[in-house]
């Protein structure tokens, strides 16, 4: 009877764990799993109301919930993802298949592969011919426009999977495979001379002698393929430019066990409990070879995630000068991919004229779906005014909201982005772009971008802008576009009104010598390797250079060394007491911050006397010594908000608050 007793009550603390335990993890969430792949729409948590739970809406919204939001939900997925693989080689993600030997694909690429793409999105192949007609002409046009203003356009067609590794695919359904959507582009574009590469045909011979894989099993994306199409890219552009750009000398390969999920997307999708047996990825070491005639052009790529795995493997900074990415239509990366804001807040034609080369790319089973409309607009923003875009889609809207007799104000809204999806698929609906001849009309924009453009290759003149955005908490793109209106419009200019320091100025020649070093030195490799420790090395041998050159007297006839050490001069005549109590009741008078009182009244003094333009070496060496002690002191916290408490307690400007302290901090080093 114990016996029994004691089975009854194992049985009832394990009936109870398995009952309250999803509960418990639901709720509290004691364990932390890894989170599945993949995007799915969550399913919102429902209010509870009698209506809806009278009406049954509660239950059914509950039930979505609590499926996607259970206790374990995750590790038990992956725990039947991991059985139906083992036992059947299957998956219940219809964006992969299990092929051969173990290899992953993404289904399109079988699907473009098999000839099946136009069954599957509903989109005939003869409509997938002339939507891509359509966007070569627009492409044509886009290229010769651009080429007016010394921009450079170049396009290419990723390689596909499927098509350069075949052999590892199953038998598939068969559709019309006298049709390729990467051919038939490739053969307009050539017609049209717009410089274009198909990367899947090339793959297929290289893979031929290829000692290793050019795609990884388990991955939809080039692997060590991605080091030879940049090489491709970069001698595109030399042709297309005529400059010398960086070569990149590919070694020897060598073998990497240990993979990230970065580096298995496709086994990632699979949302498996335990990871699959890998081969090696095999990764080439890269030296970059450069002279002085070697240019750094500046580029926007427009595309999809194959990006990632470039600059993984390639260090941009010894390639190009600054570069952005656009990805697909949803998020846009600056500032060396450090910055990202959404796709569509950028100002598509400036992005085209402020860059040197625009590189725009797509995957082969992409071509057979209308999605970016890149082409159209492009054509559109270069040719055609925002009033008159405007009004052309107000004009095509109310024809759609005739014809579908929208209910709601959502299903208005619906109609005109209907109609600016119509202008940019056929651009021709502008009466001003049709024909194959190349349109004479262009956006009035584009004369004070292409001026925005000047300012900012005068290193000079970009540094003034900038400063004066940094010093005056301004935006600075909203500055350089303020600084070429006054240009056009003969206004008095911001680069006449700027204050700057020694300090400003050493910071740009640090990232200067930083950004040589980096496209120059092998300590700067490519992005995943560059430890804190690598990256703090660089940055001390920046400042060391710069240091040098002073030695060097590399500055002695710097103009803007001169500026800025004359504008040190009249930052020290503030210090008295009497000047600081005159500068506060001017700023109160004028009803601006001090700071701001400050900085006019330098620039103001600057601007109307003489000042001594010969510069000693104890002066630029002590400057420099200033710069290295205040460059320390902003790079910690509890510095900066002890400076900023004795601004705001002694009501005096922030650059004579850091010159007091600086000249503290050495004088007791001295002692």
């Amino acid at each position: 009877m114990k016996k029994n007793s004691g089975i009854l009550l194992i049985l009832f603390c394990m009936t109870a764990v398995l009952l309250f335990a999803p509960l418990i993890q639901q709720n509290l969430k004691p364990f932390t799993f890894k989170k599945l792949s993949g995007y799915l729409e969550p399913a919102p948590k429902p209010s509870f109301s009698y209506e809806a739970y009278k009406t049954g809406k509660y239950q059914h919204l509950a039930e979505g919930f609590l499926k996607e939001n259970f206790g374990f939900h995750d590790p038990l997925i992956r725990i039947y993802n991991q059985c139906t693989y083992d036992l059947f080689k299957t998956t219940s993600n219809k964006d992969v298949a299990i092929e051969k030997d173990g290899w992953l694909y993404h289904t399109e690429s079988i699907r473009h592969y098999f000839g099946t793409m136009g069954s599957i999105s509903g989109i005939s192949n003869q409509q997938v011919h002339d939507n891509l007609a359509n966007q070569a002409l627009c492409l044509y046009k886009t290229n010769a426009i651009l080429q007016e203003y010394g921009i450079h356009l170049l396009t290419f067609t990723l390689p596909t999977k499927s098509f350069v590794y075949p052999e590892h695919l199953r038998k598939h359904p068969i559709g019309d495979t006298t049709f390729n959507a990467a051919t038939f582009l490739e053969k307009q574009l050539a017609l049209y001379g717009v410089p274009h590469i198909n990367m899947t045909p090339w793959f297929q011979q290289m893979q031929d002698t290829c000692p290793i894989s050019l795609f990884y099993s388990k991955d939809s994306h080039w692997a060590s393929g991605a080091v030879f199409a940049m090489d491709s890219v970069l001698r595109y552009m030399e042709r297309l430019s005529g400059q010398q750009l960086t070569q990149l000398q590919i070694g020897t390969p060598y073998p990497v066990y240990k993979l990230t999920r970065h580096e298995a997307d496709l086994e990632d999708l699979l949302n498996l409990a335990r990871p699959l047996k890998h081969e090696p990825l095999y990764e080439y070491p890269i030296h970059y070879l450069s002279n002085k005639y070697t240019q750094r052009p500046t580029v926007w790529f427009l595309g999809t995630s194959f990006y990632w795995r470039i600059t993984r493997r390639i260090n941009f900074d010894a390639l190009f000068s600054s570069r952005d990415f656009l990805y697909y239509t949803s998020i846009y990366y600056t500032n060396r991919e450090q910055d990202y804001q959404p796709g569509y807040h950028i100002d598509l034609l400036h992005e085209l004229l402020t860059h040197d080369f625009v590189v725009l790319f797509k995957d082969g089973p992409q071509l057979y779906h209308q999605g970016a409309l890149f082409p159209g607009k492009f054509l559109i923003n270069l040719c055609i005014s925002e009033e008159r875009q405007k009004e052309k889609i107000n004009f095509v809207a109310d024809s759609i909201i005739q014809a579908w007799d929208p209910q709601t104000y959502a299903d208005s809204i619906k109609c005109y982005s209907q109609a600016e999806f119509l202008l940019q698929q056929n651009p021709e609906m502008f009466e001003e772009l049709r024909g194959d001849s190349i349109p004479t009309c262009r956006n009035p924009r584009i004369e004070q971008i292409l001026v925005e453009k000047k300012i900012r290759a005068d290193r000079t003149w970009r540094f003034l802008l900038t400063a004066k955005a940094n010093n005056d908490s301004l935006d600075v793109q909203k500055t350089f576009e303020k600084e070429a209106y006054n240009v056009l419009n003969n206004k008095e200019l911001l680069r006449n009104h700027t204050f700057f320091t020694t300090y400003d100025y050493f910071d740009l020649l640090v990232k200067e010598a930083l950004d040589d070093n980096c496209w120059h030195s092998d300590l700067c490799i490519t992005k995943s390797e560059q430890t804190r420790n690598v990256i703090n090395a660089i940055i001390e041998q920046a400042i060391d250079t710069v240091e040098k050159r002073i030695q060097q007297h590399a500055y002695d006839n710097d103009t803007l060394m001169m500026m800025a050490c004359a504008m040190d001069k009249i930052v020290k005549g503030f210090e008295k007491e009497p000047n600081l109590v005159a500068l506060r009741e001017k700023a109160v008078k004028k009803q601006i911050s001090l700071d701001k009182m400050f900085r006019d009244d330098v620039v103001w003094i600057f601007n109307t006397t003489n000042y001594d333009r010969r510069l000693h070496d104890d002066v630029l060496t002590q400057a420099f010594a200033n710069y290295r002690t205040e460059r320390k002191m902003r790079n910690q916290q509890q510095a900066m908000e002890s400076i900023m408490q004795k601004h705001q307690d002694l009501n005096m400007p922030l650059r004579i608050i850091l010159n007091r302290d600086i000249k503290w901090i050495q004088d007791h080093k001295q002692q």
